[in-house]
């Protein structure tokens, strides 16, 4: 029978260094020695959001670095170049909050990729403090939250127990996933070409139609000046959202009103992601609700009718783009209670935190 998950040893002062090797020697422990084994290491991520963070890439560095020092026979690759054929370990990982303020666990799970088995998996608890949990470019820019169910998987994965298999989707789609991983790494090193070029690639795939191919092909068109590029892009995150009941847009108001922030840099697209959005709604079959989100900074009293207000902003906004919107929208405000992060740092880190979320639903019996 499957192993039970490892349990996290108690919270150490080694910080996320000490913490890697802890977990890599973990994993070598469990693999035993052998002659040669390759272990490709799918970008970690943060737990709670499946973002990308200053944190989870710094993770992803020890711990390849650890892997290489303690697994016998370890050779450790870039995970943009996976073999097209199934051979060797995928490593998968997240870093994740544990006690407040300052305690944290990494976990880690290497899957055998011919078997689709976990052969090996480790966490270990960790405090350090200024963690920096700032989304990477990528997840900072995108204009849509980008956890579906392909990262859904990933995060699965992650915290599978050795000798039970992984998520049978993530496995599948582990070569687009690599393009996927080369394009954001080319993007947040702001080679605008070369991360188009992987964004499109994996949107020609069947299994590249995903929240993160179209955000990625929607941020480097908009970084190459292409805008009927990019308008392109969001129409089919709209559409991808709308379909799985998954859009979530992030859209930046100023402090306690319900105007978008002056900062051209982020509201100068606002008007053509809600004429996007307006238009799929149309042409969607189903009624939407618009749910506005606050950040944790406000009370409850303050958050739970500003939340109301931006949704009915937003509704309002929709309604000016298509005027029969108006009979297929409701609104509703959650305040802070559906936070993702929670922090209420009111920056980058806990963009996703304000947002608004269109809800397929049933229409009205007329």
């Amino acid at each position: 029978p499957p192993a039970p998950p490892p349990t996290a040893a108690p919270v150490a002062d080694t910080g996320l260094k000490g913490a890697a090797t802890q977990v890599a020697t973990d994993l070598a422990q469990q693999l035993g020695p052998a002659r040669s084994r390759t272990i490709a290491i799918d970008p970690l991520l943060d737990k709670t959001t499946g973002q990308q963070t200053a944190a989870s890439l710094r993770a992803q560095q020890e711990i390849a670095t650890a892997l290489s020092a303690r697994v016998s026979g370890a050779t450790v690759q870039p995970f943009r170049d996976l073999a097209p054929e199934p051979t060797g370990l995928v490593a998968t990982g997240t870093v994740g909050s544990a006690t407040p303020p300052d305690g944290y666990v990494l976990t880690v799970a290497l899957t055998d990729r011919a078997s689709g088995l976990v052969v090996a998996q480790s966490a270990a608890r960790f405090s350090e403090s200024g963690l920096d949990k700032t989304p990477t470019a990528f997840y900072s820019d995108s204009p849509s939250l980008v956890r579906d169910r392909s990262v859904d998987g990933y995060l699965k994965t992650a915290e599978t127990p050795k000798g039970s298999l992984a998520d049978p989707l993530y496995v599948e789609q582990l070569p687009t996933a690599a393009l996927l991983a080369s394009a954001l790494e080319e993007y947040n090193a702001s080679r605008w070409e070369s991360a188009l070029a992987g964004y499109t690639a994996a949107a020609a795939r069947t299994d590249g139609q995903t929240l993160r191919t179209f955000n990625g092909l929607y941020l480097t068109n908009m970084k190459l000046r292409r805008p009927a590029d990019a308008e392109a892009a969001f129409s089919k995150i709209v559409g991808l959202g709308l379909s799985t009941n998954n859009l979530a847009v992030k859209l930046l108001f100023r402090p306690g009103t319900t105007e978008f922030v002056a900062d051209p840099a982020f509201s100068e697209v606002y008007p053509m992601w809600l004429r996007q959005i307006a238009r799929g709604a149309n042409s969607n079959g189903a009624c939407l609700s618009v749910v506005g989100h606050t950040s944790a900074s406000g009370s409850p009293a303050v958050n739970d009718p500003l939340s109301v207000a931006r949704a009915q902003a937003v509704k309002a906004r929709l309604v000016r783009e298509v005027g029969g919107l108006d009979r297929k929208l409701t609104v509703k405000g959650v305040g802070a209670r559906q936070n993702i992060v929670g922090t209420g740092a009111d920056d980058a880190s806990d963009a996703v935190d304000r947002r608004v979320e269109f809800g397929v639903e049933a229409c009205p019996a007329r």
